[in-house]
């Protein structure tokens, strides 16, 4: 990994892990984004995990948190907490959002928090997120609505959280 990942990285684990705690409440937007007990849950670009052990928390024993990032010293930040926290419902994937290698309809909810712009764009990442969601699947995102109205069709917006249920 170049020093300018590394860099990138703890810059943006400053603002999550520091910032972010001290502006947000990260129950409050996983509430908004619609997470509930039991579900099988995609967080999109993970980064750091402010969101992650929140959301396991959310799902409890029942569900499942799948924590994907492409940057590995995302996913090993994330382990760290997860093993901290003991929370044992979280599992975490090293790979490229818009190549998952993730089975069709696997998840209830997705959601993409704090997520900049991405390497090639969203259409590819949406695409894929369309593909890995449950029929009626729910896609939650943070910030201005990006969303492809061919795949995605708007639900509901609570403060900076949209959610969009999987167009069929």
């Amino acid at each position: 990994m170049s020093v300018t990942n590394r860099m990138h990285f703890k810059m943006m684990s400053f603002v999550h892990e520091t910032l972010y705690g001290l502006f947000r409440d990260p129950y409050e937007a996983l509430d908004a984004a619609g997470l509930e007990p039991g579900q099988k849950v995609l967080e999109v670009g993970c980064g750091p995990g402010f969101f992650t052990v929140p959301a396991a928390k959310i799902v409890g024993e029942k569900g499942n948190v799948y924590a994907l990032d492409i940057n590995p010293l995302a996913i090993e930040r994330v382990e760290q907490k997860t093993e901290q926290e003991s929370v044992t419902n979280i599992e975490t994937i090293l790979a490229d959002a818009a190549h998952t290698g993730l089975p069709d309809q696997s998840f209830d909810l997705a959601f993409v928090f704090g997520f900049a712009r991405p390497i090639g764009g969203m259409e590819n990442i949406l695409t894929e997120i369309h593909r890995l969601l449950k029929p009626a699947g729910i896609l939650a995102v943070e910030g201005q609505p990006w969303i492809s109205s061919e795949l995605f069709c708007p639900v509901e917006r609570q403060g900076r959280i949209s959610q969009f249920r999987k167009a069929q």
